[in-house]
């Protein structure tokens, strides 16, 4: 599983907003640089990465909601929660097509046969879900959405994710 990256500067003794910008948006990123392998296809866990640090963003969200206005988070969570869920269902087909494909070899002869059928169209569904996290994630750049979250955050925190400049955690 995907490490959680380091809130930098957080603090025992911080503001609650501040807590929130600097978590919300350390989640976001460590999110997003997930992102390209995930529209790349090439590696399964790049996706699962990705699914793992958008619920880490979740729970954030959902922790620190009480630091920004309802309506927006509300729009906001929608967000998040789309891409979650989206993620979700792929994800649900790597593991499915993974542990079949770990099942087959341990079979009779006459039921393999049925074993990759069933893999044929789990793939097929999984191409079909490529296509959707694609869409979303077009679209996502066509609003842009990214910058207008952090400008939200931004606004109702002080946080500025340039100054704050979140990275992966080291080892």
């Amino acid at each position: 599983m995907a490490r959680a990256w380091d809130v930098h500067g957080l603090r025992p003794d911080a503001r609650f907003a501040d807590a929130a910008g600097r978590i919300i948006l350390t989640r976001w990123r460590e999110m997003m640089s997930y992102r390209d392998g995930t529209l790349l296809g090439d590696d399964i866990e790049e996706l699962h990465a990705m699914r793992v640090s958008s619920r880490r963003l979740r729970a954030a969200m959902d922790a620190f909601a009480q630091a920004f206005p309802a309506k927006s988070f509300r729009r906001h969570l929608r967000v998040v929660k789309e891409v979650t869920d989206t993620l979700g269902d792929a994800r649900d087909l790597d593991v499915a097509i993974e542990g079949l494909r770990r099942l087959l070899p341990g079979l009779p002869e006459g039921e393999q046969a049925g074993i990759q059928g069933l893999i044929s169209r789990y793939e097929a569904e999984r191409r079909a879900e490529d296509a959707v996290i694609h869409t979303l994630f077009a679209r996502l750049d066509a609003e842009g959405y990214e910058r207008q979250l952090e400008a939200w955050v931004r606004r109702h925190t002080g946080i500025d994710v340039e100054r704050l400049a979140p990275a992966p955690a080291q080892d």
